[in-house]
């Protein structure tokens, strides 16, 4: 990527005190630079607002990051470990005469930059600020494909935005056109065409995407972080592993061989172990499998991930199978609630 069309777009030339939305995926390959620290060397660089994972996805799911200085520029958290600032305010523009944003998004309404996204736009409006907004446009890396349900409002928090379908297809300039309809706000958007072969990604966009192939299971494997099993955190291949240390050799080798039967040419499931070095089940041996996809066009992730939990399901008791508990910490619903986020898709993993 670089970013001709960004610096050579005349609205975008005149603006001097830029705040700048992103992260580490913002490098100009032709220059060899962050795009933050090319607006530092002009000196129109305000201000940083770093999503969830931090500006350089250093930091993992749900633990946050206090704002800090970057280069001498104020660098400000959108998700600190207080939880308490995560909406944006008037002050986050403060002094600033245009807002750029420059994230990733992983096709995914769980992808909480999409969230930060939408806060950030509902701060502008809900302030009425007015201030020109330029947003690169990334295609998405998953593809237009789509599948799910809307969000329910009553399953809405910070990591699913209501009336959002589970993959939605969309880029980064159509979510953000998606917003704003939703929000019926006039914003001066200007969108900046982001130049990137299909299928490509060059910098993971946060700790646990770390492949291509991560992003295309991604949609229907994060259902089982509502679950007691392992997701794959903590591993080289999250979301591509999954598994617990209570299966039994015997429901390894019938789920492997029904979900292969049911998806035959699309996606493989190769029993394996794998051991986590962090997050669930940490340090133990979980017997599970790793999802390879066939046809990643055709394979329907979420079914999959539903049909896998169906059969999961069955060979444990309801309580040991579901994460209890409220998981987000704006909302008191379940992970399933929030992740899954209907009532129907729920029983079908209930049998």
């Amino acid at each position: 990527m670089n970013y001709n069309a960004l610096f050579q777009h005349p609205d975008f030339a005149q603006a001097k005190r830029i705040v700048f939305f992103g992260n580490q995926s913002s490098f100009d390959f032709r220059r060899g630079a962050y795009l933050f620290d090319l607006l530092i060397e002009e000196g129109r660089l305000l201000r940083i607002l770093a999503p969830e994972h931090g500006l350089f996805s250093e930091m993992q799911d749900q633990v946050g990051k206090d704002s800090h200085a970057y280069r001498g520029v104020e660098c400000r958290s959108l998700y600190d470990s207080s939880k308490l600032n995560v909406v944006p305010d008037a002050g986050c523009f403060l002094g600033a005469d245009a807002l750029l944003v420059d994230i990733p998004d992983v096709g995914a309404r769980y992808f909480t930059y999409t969230t930060h996204l939408f806060w950030l736009l509902k701060s502008l409006t809900d302030n009425d600020i007015d201030l020109p907004v330029f947003l690169i446009d990334r295609p998405n890396p998953a593809g237009t494909k789509v599948e799910g349900t809307p969000l329910p409002e009553r399953y809405a928090s910070f990591v699913g935005l209501p009336g959002l379908l589970h993959r939605h297809g969309m880029s980064t300039g159509q979510l953000a056109d998606w917003m704003l309809g939703r929000l019926s706000a006039e914003i001066r958007l200007f969108k900046i065409q982001y130049v990137l072969p299909p299928g490509q990604m060059p910098i993971n966009p946060s700790p646990n995407i770390p492949h291509h192939s991560t992003i295309q299971v991604y949609p229907g494997q994060c259902f089982w972080e509502a679950t007691t099993w392992s997701e794959g955190r903590g591993t080289t291949r999250p979301f591509e592993l999954f598994g617990h240390p209570d299966l039994s050799g015997q429901s390894c080798t019938e789920m492997a061989a029904a979900f292969n039967a049911r998806f035959a040419g699309q996606a493989l499931l190769r029993p394996t172990t794998f051991i986590p070095f962090f997050h669930k089940h940490e340090g133990r041996e979980c017997r599970g499998f790793q999802l390879h996809l066939l046809d990643g066009a055709a394979y329907p992730t979420l079914f999959g991930a539903l049909f896998l939990m169906r059969m999961a399901r069955e060979r444990m008791p309801e309580g040991a199978f579901w994460r209890p508990g409220a998981y987000e910490f704006d909302s008191e619903c379940t992970a399933a609630q929030i992740l899954i986020g209907d009532d129907l898709l729920i029983g079908y993993v209930n049998g």
